[in-house]
């Protein structure tokens, strides 16, 4: 049996996390991001405009699908080597800049661990986690939404 969860955020620019997931055990990062810009497509009535993510999620089956989704721009560095076409692209300030941007926001799930409890839940099993966490993008979310409010 394996033990232990794997949590994927999805914020938009503001650090509104507008959706998440928490899946058992360690699984791949790539399949993840798809079905993630679908609920958000489905909660909102349209795709992001911009999508970024790591090194993990990195895949050309998963751009393509995103694109298919309606997402204008897909920023994911690649896995492995980069052909030269590829290195051009990753160059492209737009790239680094949202590639600059991903980075920080690291700093959001940061905070989710320290001050919103995504540590360590205190309720057993993948629902009990699942609303742990939650309850933790809530607290979240309010924290940021009255930031920008006032």
């Amino acid at each position: 049996m394996k033990f232990g969860y794997k949590a994927q955020v999805v914020d938009n620019q503001d650090g509104v996390v507008v959706d998440h997931n928490i899946e058992i055990g360690n699984p791949a990062d790539a399949p993840m991001l798809a079905p993630a810009i679908k609920r958000i497509k489905q909660r909102t009535g349209k795709a992001p405009g911009a999508v970024t993510a790591d090194r993990g999620y990195g895949d050309k089956s998963v751009e393509d699908e995103l694109i298919r989704l309606g997402v204008t721009k897909v920023v994911l560095p690649t896995r492995g080597k980069p052909t030269a076409a590829r290195r051009q692209l990753q160059k492209r300030r737009s790239f680094q800049r949202l590639v600059k941007w991903r980075t920080g926001c690291e700093g959001g799930i940061s905070c989710l661990k320290r001050d919103f409890g995504w540590t360590r839940t205190l309720i057993d099993g993948i629902e009990g986690v699942r609303i742990w966490c939650g309850h933790g993008v809530f607290n979240h979310n309010l924290v940021k939404i009255a930031a920008l409010l006032g």
